[in-house]
């Protein structure tokens, strides 16, 4: 997530949009996918270093809220963040 910190927003492609009709995933034909526009949800940028954090606590709140949602979006469950190269910029949740 150090990538992201100097964002004033954080902006998340959730859908496609093509006149009325709405594609939850990437259209395979790059034709369509030439006409769509993306539809993105926002979150607001945390703005705060988050190198030097060790623990999902330590996280800005709203990092944790982007975090949260990304999971939620993707039914993925998190389980690692990274906030730098390090192997101690690894955090475990």
């Amino acid at each position: 997530v150090d990538g992201l910190d100097t964002l004033d927003v954080v902006r998340v492609c959730v859908a496609y949009r093509m006149g009325s009709q709405k594609f939850d995933h990437l259209p395979a034909d790059t034709e369509v996918l030439g006409k769509c526009q993306p539809v993105y949800v926002e979150f607001p940028g945390w703005k705060t270093d988050t190198t030097k954090c060790r623990k999902w606590k330590d996280l800005p709140s709203k990092a944790r809220t982007y975090l949260n949602a990304i999971a939620e979006l993707t039914g993925a469950r998190l389980s690692i963040v990274s906030v730098g190269p390090g192997r101690e910029q690894t955090l475990f949740v």
